[in-house]
């Protein structure tokens, strides 16, 4: 690629000053204006931003140097949004205060949770000793108590279990035992089974589901034979027994923190937005294509609408009544569609006892944010440091937003455009995809495990991709030219047959794609201008906006200074293994590990060319 060309001239003649150096108290691999990327950042940012060659030993340096101009075109359109004063735009400041919220809240979990919690060698024994065995149980089950009180004296007056199984309703799931690993039952009940000797029962356990009498059928030894195994399951036991701590300290900490605290909630406005929530989404559901368990989103379009629906009065009034600075309707709606509100029912009853949740969850999440407060943790360098990546990441979103939108395309440019295309001729680059397209996160991560394991994309289409047109085929797209589906075709142009690229952010959500077919040749016969019009109005736009991002994207490279620490950036180590991130929150909420990038280098070639021209006489 182009860039390699360029890398020794980097690396002779792009060495920052001594000044520079000293400027920084931690090592860093490119300064852009008064933004510094340091080596912590690009190596988070490029681990879990998936990439494709990052296999290729060889292209080490080349895909690093490639997406540090990535992350550079990211701060020179942050840099540029905040000169055009984007960063005092009321979504922006919304933003700001939403990522404020969400990373308080999680330095308040890591204080109060993570931080008291610990895992003692003792614990660590017990725990190992149990996931050596694996159990294999039989049940009873009621959600009576009486019921399951006379069937355990049935019990201990010497009736078999198996007689009172075989006539009962959950017998057909058990014909064979149910087997039981460490870590999958609640611990007081998994505490009970492992004391056991094979053939007793339990007394009646309550859990969530109702009531249960197990018993032991059988016991056998799990085998770790190589030093892998042995590890992992060291692993799993580990972080078995650190997720039931943490889960024990946080309901200490809900009941230590949320007792006798009580917040209001106006009754009027809340089934003010309950209407209307249920009417977008019954509208989306009837008019738009959703799988059967595929939630419905309440996004920007219908934030927009509710709030154009309700007076202003009413959106500034106070919705969640805390003492001081209670939150207005408008901005618990926007935090709604923020935090990804969802739900699989429109019908009025579902939508209210959902929302309702959802507002004993936002009461709850905004106490700890303004005990965080109140503990100075918006203050701390690593809170400010996470709000402002993720809020140049939303600057950079929106700038280059506000250029696509620009774009037009006139008559004229759209009759020339379809004389110079609509000949037959050879198209140089066709290709075809299989694609899962999803917007939940924890799919995404459910499909690239599977991807790991060899599970066949087709499949993992078929389950769970939302693309309509691709439905019935396996997620398989059919051949289309690489300037057409935007990131997608662009992408997939630079791509091997084989190869699989993703998580992409798309419009639509989160994209990954395997190319199954590229051919270099293709003749398409003349079609009228009227049957082509509208797709050459698309592919004309997409040419003409991404020429305008990078010359734009170029002019700001000229405009803000940019230094690279190349030598820095070789010092970098690098997996060569396709990663993706879900950032688990604390007190709840995910997001993904990093703000992600799609490849942005096409600007650096020209500037690159530049400063070569400038450093050598």
């Amino acid at each position: 690629m182009k860039i390699k060309l360029f890398l020794v001239a980097l690396v002779l003649f792009l060495t920052p000053s001594e000044s520079f150096n000293q400027s920084f108290n931690q090592p860093y691999v490119a300064r852009v204006g008064a933004k510094v990327i340091s080596d912590s950042e690009f190596l988070e940012r490029y681990e879990f931003t998936p990439g494709f060659r990052r296999h290729i030993k060889q292209m080490d340096d080349t895909n690093k140097l490639e997406f540090l101009f990535t992350l550079i075109a990211e701060k020179l359109f942050a840099l540029e949004a905040k000169n055009l004063r984007l960063d005092t735009t009321e979504v922006i400041q919304f933003s700001r205060k939403a990522f404020e919220r969400m990373f308080v809240r999680d330095k308040l979990f890591q204080e109060e949770i993570r931080n008291k919690i610990s895992v003692s060698e003792k614990e660590l024994i017990e725990a190992t000793l149990k996931n050596n065995s694996k159990l294999y149980v039989n049940f009873l089950f009621s959600q009576d108590k009486n019921e399951i009180e006379q069937l355990y004296n049935y019990l201990t007056q010497g009736i078999p279990f198996d007689s009172i199984l075989v006539e009962s309703p959950e017998y057909e799931e058990q014909k064979e035992p149910i087997e039981v690993l460490f870590g999958q039952m609640e611990e007081s009940i998994e505490d009970s089974l492992y004391k056991m000797k094979v053939g007793q029962f339990t007394k009646p356990m309550l859990t969530p589901d109702g009531w249960y009498i197990f018993k032991l059928v059988n016991k056998s030894q799990n085998f770790f034979l190589t030093d892998e195994d042995k590890e992992n399951a060291k692993k799993t036991v580990f972080r078995i027994v650190e997720n039931r701590k943490l889960i024990k300290r946080q309901k200490e900490f809900y009941a230590e923190y949320l007792r006798n605290k009580k917040v209001d909630v106006d009754p009027k406005l809340f089934e003010m937005l309950a209407q209307k929530i249920s009417s977008i989404f019954e509208y989306k559901r009837k008019n738009f294509t959703y799988q059967e368990n595929q939630p419905t989103y309440l996004d920007a379009y219908d934030v927009l609408k509710i709030e154009n629906e309700i007076d202003a009065e009413k959106l500034s009034a106070p919705f969640v009544k805390f003492d001081k600075e209670p939150v207005t309707f408008k901005e618990f709606i926007r935090t709604l569609a923020f935090d990804g509100y969802n739900s699989k029912e429109y019908k009025i009853n579902f939508i209210r006892a959902s929302l309702d949740f959802q507002t004993k969850r936002f009461i709850e999440h905004e106490l700890f944010y303004r005990e965080g407060l109140k503990r100075g943790y918006n203050k701390l360098p690593e809170v400010q440091n996470e709000v402002e990546r993720w809020l140049d990441n939303y600057l950079f979103q929106m700038l280059q937003n506000q250029i696509v939108d620009s774009i037009q395309v006139s008559d004229e440019e759209l009759r020339e455009y379809y004389e110079m295309m609509n000949q037959q001729k050879e198209f140089p680059t066709v290709v075809n995809i299989i694609e899962v397209l999803t917007d939940d996160l924890s799919i995404v991560d459910t499909v690239l495990n599977e991807l790991k394991k060899g599970t066949d994309i087709r499949l993992l289409a078929a389950r769970y991709s939302i693309r309509d047109f691709t439905k019935g085929r396996n997620g398989e797209f059919g051949k289309f030219p690489v300037t057409s589906y935007g990131e997608i075709g662009r992408i997939a142009a630079s791509m091997q047959v084989g190869e699989i690229y993703g998580p992409l952010k798309v419009p639509e959500g989160y994209s990954i794609f395997k190319l199954i077919e590229k051919d270099t040749a293709y003749v398409e016969k003349p079609k009228t201008f009227e049957q082509v019009k509208e797709q050459y109005k698309q592919d004309l736009a997409f040419q003409k906006a991404k020429m305008k991002l990078t010359d734009y994207t170029y002019n700001l490279a000229m405009k803000y200074n940019i230094d690279l620490n190349i030598s820095e950036l070789d010092k970098i180590q690098v997996t060569r293994l396709p990663s993706f991130g879900i950032r688990n929150l604390g007190f709840g909420g995910k997001i993904t590990a990093v703000p992600i990038l799609a490849p942005n280098v096409e600007w650096a070639y020209r500037w690159i060319q530049r400063q070569n021209k400038k450093l050598i006489p």
